[in-house]
């Protein structure tokens, strides 16, 4: 009973720390009044701090949150991957249901995750951020926060409007409509770009769970590599008493981190999670966890001198390739970043992809989206502004207050309502008064700013045709006053591209 107790435990404490993470997610709404900080788990990912800053150039303090994390494996092993990760907790309830019973031995790809550890970091040292790709808290940030808010939606408004059109208690379901949506998308309905990739990240993570159980977690995730590396001093490890096993294998063909050697005895540190399991499932009570001498167990990392040259020679050429300039030149124009961004290079430096300025814009004005390739390769998955979808909303300054690494600065609604995003400029093809000669003033009537930057030139003019002579006002932008906020851009009636149109021209960076 005891040993199974302590299994509860760790269950609990996956669940509590899983909860604990929704929790954060659920904190990036406007308007932005946590009791959590979003960035909370973000703060504590120690692969998060340590290439970030070192491809950036820069230290926060904040990140000193990651440094208990980075310690705790020289006590307690790599325990944070078997009781707080919040991607390992959704892999193993994922594997409950996808996982063969009889796992096979995936030994021989256990290096791969420490080679691509060392070509984060060298990556880094380059000046490129890459760990995003394969760091699981951003991974699980973008998941649940964008993805997890979209399918949310969608599936509550579908059963809502399903139970309102069949008029079941419609007076009651419009309630809940409107309660929810004024706590997750008080604005409108969330929409997003370039979901499909990290859909298929995050899919693709669970789906290996066909091949072997946590297989992401034994083979790919650089974050285990680091833990894993230095778990190897741990003192707190898994213990076999010789006299009592019986070589019966149980505990290795469950394990599922592959951690447990052939003999039965030895076991693989780096790779052990702490998860008890083989304690539980030990016929004979042969296995116990003890502080030992770390010396004892300590093996060599699995990493030759061959894969540690061939990492390094990929992030040499990498970081170049991923540095090649936008591919369609004539698009840098409309690379729109939000306001208190820094400087490209410093920007896409520091962004780490976790995608919490994209939630909580959605939940605002809704600009902010994921960037394919208009930003180059180095800008994949960074946060831009497509107007047509969104607006900058004049008062709200969530984006600078969310950002973990504060690669979009924390700006006060003052000077935020100050910074220029971009200029706005007419397209006089295709805005109607200068196109039709018809009056339309939509544009006018949602600038935000006190001063209005889009102002009116009335005119007369006589129909050719007709011979009427009326008066209309052709609009025009006050670029002293433009700051971009996209608006104009948004409301403009047109189908397709806008009468209007934000440029970066004029834009402050940080």
């Amino acid at each position: 009973m005891k040993k199974i107790r302590k299994t509860a435990i760790r269950r609990t404490a996956q669940i509590g720390f899983l909860g604990l993470f929704v929790l954060t997610v659920l904190q990036a709404s406007y308007p932005f009044q946590p009791w959590i900080p979003p960035e909370l788990f973000l703060w504590a990912d120690p692969l998060t701090a340590i290439v970030t800053q070192l491809a950036g150039r820069f230290f926060d303090p904040v990140f000193l949150i990651a440094l208990l994390v980075l310690l705790s494996p020289f006590i307690f092993g790599r325990a944070f991957c078997g009781w707080v990760c919040p991607l390992g907790t959704s892999i193993d309830i994922s594997d409950k249901y996808l996982a063969k019973k009889k796992s096979k031995s995936t030994q021989k790809f256990r290096s791969v995750k420490t080679v691509l550890l060392i070509i984060f970091l060298l990556f880094a040292v380059f000046g490129v951020q890459l760990s995003w790709l394969m760091d699981p808290i951003p991974i699980l940030w973008r998941t649940f926060g964008v993805l997890g808010m979209s399918f949310f939606f969608l599936f509550t408004n579908t059963i809502l409007n399903g139970l309102y059109d069949a008029n079941i208690f419609p007076d009651r379901v419009l309630d809940i409509q409107d309660n929810i949506s004024a706590w997750l998308f008080p604005v409108s309905t969330p929409k997003f770009l370039m979901l499909l990739l990290p859909f298929v990240i995050f899919i693709v993570i669970l789906a290996m769970g066909k091949i072997s159980r946590r297989f992401w977690c034994r083979n790919l995730c650089p974050l285990g590599a680091l833990l894993g590396l230095l778990s190897k001093f741990s003192p707190f490890q898994r213990v076999v008493d010789k006299a009592a096993c019986t070589s019966c294998s149980v505990c290795q063909k469950k394990c599922k981190m592959d951690a447990i050697e052939d003999d039965y005895i030895r076991t693989e540190k780096s790779e052990c999670i702490l998860c008890l399991d083989c304690r539980e499932d030990c016929p004979t009570d042969a296995i116990s966890y003890q502080f030992k001498s770390p010396v004892l167990m300590k093996t060599a990392p699995d990493l030759s001198r061959r894969s540690f040259i061939g990492a390094g020679i990929l992030a040499l050429f990498g970081s170049g390739l991923f540095s090649l300039n936008v591919l369609n030149p004539r698009k840098t124009d409309r690379r729109l970043r939000p306001p208190g961004s820094l400087h490209e290079d410093d920007f896409v430096e520091r962004c780490i992809r976790c995608e919490e300025c994209v939630r909580i814009c959605a939940t605002s004005g809704g600009c902010l989206q994921m960037a394919f390739l208009e930003t180059g390769l180095e800008g994949l998955m960074t946060p831009v502004s497509k107007y047509r979808i969104g607006y900058c909303e004049f008062n709200c300054n969530l984006c600078g207050q969310i950002c973990p690494t504060k690669a979009i600065q924390p700006l006060d609604l003052e000077k935020k309502q100050e910074t220029k995003i971009g200029t706005a400029f007419f397209l006089t093809d295709r805005c109607i008064p200068y196109r039709l000669n018809e009056n339309c003033i939509v544009c006018e009537e949602h600038c935000p700013l006190p001063e209005k930057a889009i102002k009116l030139n009335e005119k007369e003019y006589t129909d050719l045709e007709t011979g009427e002579t009326r008066m209309i006002a052709y609009p025009y932008v006050d670029t002293n006053l433009c700051i971009g906020c996209g608006i104009c851009e948004n409301k403009c009636p047109l189908e397709g591209e806008a009468g209007i149109i934000i440029t970066r021209e004029g834009e402050e960076r940080f």
